[in-house]
């Protein structure tokens, strides 16, 4: 029983000390800095994972958005990469976000509840 603990208790160590789990651990604190970044600054944020949870491969790994402060109609949208440990920022990646906000394209949805159904206006997202 204590033989097996103890197998188990190393194989954790060996896992904590693993390449991926330190990518893993440093990923979820760059997010969980930037979520709490932005709801001191009044900022909402969406992070691109994929089905499984993990980063996806793009540029752009979150994007945050508010109503713009003494302007109830404007929105300012920010896309974002985010690095975290010893992850540095090279040119090609600026390059890639600055392509990545001309790509980005901005529309206008209405959305309406008839109490049944949604409906949407000029037409489905």
């Amino acid at each position: 029983m204590a033989e097996a603990r103890s197998n188990a208790a190393r194989k954790a160590w060996r896992t904590r000390k693993s390449p991926k789990y330190k990518a893993d651990r440093t990923e979820q604190a760059s997010k969980n800095a930037l979520s709490k970044w932005c709801e001191r600054h009044g900022w909402k944020v969406i992070f691109f994972e994929g089905k499984t949870g993990a980063p996806r491969t793009g540029i752009v790994d979150a994007v945050i958005v508010r109503i713009r402060p003494g302007d109830a109609d404007a929105i300012e949208v920010c896309l974002i990469q985010l690095k975290a440990g010893a992850g540095g920022l090279t040119a090609i990646e600026i390059s890639r976000m600055k392509k990545a906000v001309g790509k980005a394209s901005l529309s206008w949805l209405l959305a309406a509840f008839d109490g049944d159904d949604l409906h949407f206006l000029p037409g489905t997202p």
